[in-house]
């Protein structure tokens, strides 16, 4: 399944970053709540915010989600959702399904 076609259509179709990352991956996530809110952890990107969350519901270790956060920075320049938004390069759009994707990943191996 291309989660990552799936989050970013949810982002167009007017769901919020967190909430369309978290909806793209929830057939797969066993374990979902809800999802969490937009800079709700220190201005975090939301897609990193459900990102993490996935990971911790479908019981992936600490070192996995760090492993997350590192890859997304190093790919974005940043976790935060002001720093992210005040780069032209990329749009949130892009972020959405890129951290739709590194999750499904993740969860593979």
């Amino acid at each position: 399944m291309d989660f990552e076609t799936i989050a970013r259509n949810n982002h167009r179709n007017g769901m919020n970053c967190a909430t369309a990352v978290y909806s793209a991956l929830a057939e797969i996530n066993t374990n979902k709540t809800t999802p969490p809110m937009p800079r709700s952890e220190g201005g975090k990107c939301g897609t990193v915010l459900a990102a993490e969350q996935i990971l911790r519901e479908m019981g992936k270790s600490q070192d996995t989600i760090d492993a997350l956060d590192k890859q997304f920075t190093e790919q974005f320049g940043s976790l935060k959702c002001s720093e992210l938004r005040g780069m032209l390069r990329n749009k949130c759009n892009d972020y959405v399904g890129t951290a739709a994707s590194m999750v499904a990943e993740m969860i593979e191996k």
